[in-house]
């Protein structure tokens, strides 16, 4: 499990991989933690590499101290909880660096587990996903984090709240020193439910698609192809696996609030694998699940056909420890979307990654610290999407 597998179609990650790779130490801690999702165990782990302050620093907000209105991080502007739609919880984050000019790249991220844009699971979690727009700012870049939240009963509802994000920053994001016409957005864990909902469905959306990359993290964006050959779904109670937490002591309890976050970034963390919002057409559930979708409604699910009508530059990646993954390689499922896609013509190929020693959580925790096995190549990624 110690090489990289990837596909000679895929754009080489490997020059990434030859300068930039997960410390040795937390290799080493990584691999005691297993191939499980522990949010808990790899925030201690990579929390250490952060700046002093994060999301707790001034907590509670009405504080009566002179450091309440410092900047959190040096040289970086952060519009907190942005509405972009009706939901209490239609909110995103702006993160625009001081210094470089206007009309700089804008980088969409979108959470996996519960869908918090600020994580909860213990207190060192906190300090993630400000890690992803700050890290943004010191490339020349906007970051923008997206609260994500279930739908409300409609099948592409999860779907309609991402392309109103979208459509919020492309009308808005100049103000905030941001070029609306290149937009990369960036999906992890049960994130890539909803972002494929919305690549794959343009036609269902006030503006369509308005981004010109899309990277698909950990997670199957269009689950009808190859269907029952991906990667494993578990991680937190998988027979035989890991106990999250156990690897460093703590309690992994999924909804843990004890970093005690307020507002819309509140919200409740859930598990990464399950619960609505998907973008799973539902065929094929047992007893209790959804109900059955007739062959029409499957079909008018179904991201396929959009994503092969679309200009969307597209990653499909996995970390060599998520949960499923055997020796390096890519999810067959992974590699049947890929061909299919690839079916269309040359240009419309996806790259696939698989990242070196990344696990479920590190992949998105390492970026904004000296590990850039995952940061590297999304950087190049963007810089060249146009």
């Amino acid at each position: 499990m110690r090489y990289a597998f990837l596909l000679a179609v895929g754009v080489a990650v490997a020059g990434a991989t030859a300068t930039a790779q997960v410390p040795a130490n937390i290799e080493a801690e990584l691999l005691k933690i297993g191939q499980i999702v522990d949010p808990a165990c790899t925030a201690k782990l990579y929390r250490p590499l952060m700046p002093a302050n994060d999301f707790n620093t001034y907590w509670p907000l009405d504080a009566p101290s002179p450091k309440s209105m410092a900047p959190l991080y040096p040289g970086v502007t952060i519009v907190r909880d942005q509405s972009f739609g009706p939901n209490t919880k239609d909110v995103l984050d702006i993160f625009t660096g001081e210094k470089g000019g206007n009309s700089r790249p804008v980088v969409m991220y979108v959470p996996g587990g519960g869908g918090n844009k600020v994580e909860q699971q213990v207190r060192e979690s906190n300090a993630f996903y400000d890690n992803i727009g700050r890290w943004a700012t010191k490339n020349g870049m906007v970051g923008v984090t997206v609260q994500r939240h279930p739908g409300g009963g409609n099948w592409d509802d999860t779907g309609r709240d991402i392309s109103m994000a979208v459509d919020w920053v492309h009308d808005n994001i100049a103000k905030y020193k941001g070029d609306p016409n290149h937009i990369v957005i960036w999906a992890h864990s049960a994130g890539n439910g909803p972002l494929g909902m919305y690549i794959g469905h343009p036609e269902r959306w006030k503006n369509g698609v308005q981004v010109k990359g899309a990277i698909f993290m950990s997670g199957n964006p269009v689950p009808t192809v190859g269907a029952g050959g991906g990667a494993g779904r578990g991680g937190f109670g998988a027979p035989g696996a890991p106990t999250p937490g156990a690897a460093c002591g703590v309690s992994a309890n999924m909804g843990s609030n004890d970093g005690r976050i307020a507002g819309p970034s509140g919200q409740a963390a859930a598990a990464p694998f399950g619960g609505p919002g998907r973008g799973a057409p539902g065929a094929g559930r047992g007893p209790g699940g959804p109900p059955q979708l007739t062959p029409e409604q499957q079909a008018e699910r179904d991201n396929l056909p959009g994503f092969k009508k679309s200009n969307v530059k597209i990653v499909l990646a996995y970390a060599e420890l998520d949960p499923g993954i055997m020796n390096a390689q890519m999810p067959a499922n992974t590699v049947a979307l890929h061909d299919e896609l690839c079916k269309v013509g040359k240009d419309h190929c996806p790259e696939m990654w698989m990242l070196k020693a990344e696990s479920h959580m590190s992949e998105v925790f390492s970026i904004d610290t000296a590990d850039k096995t995952v940061s590297e190549p999304v950087l190049k990624f963007v810089k060249k999407v146009k």
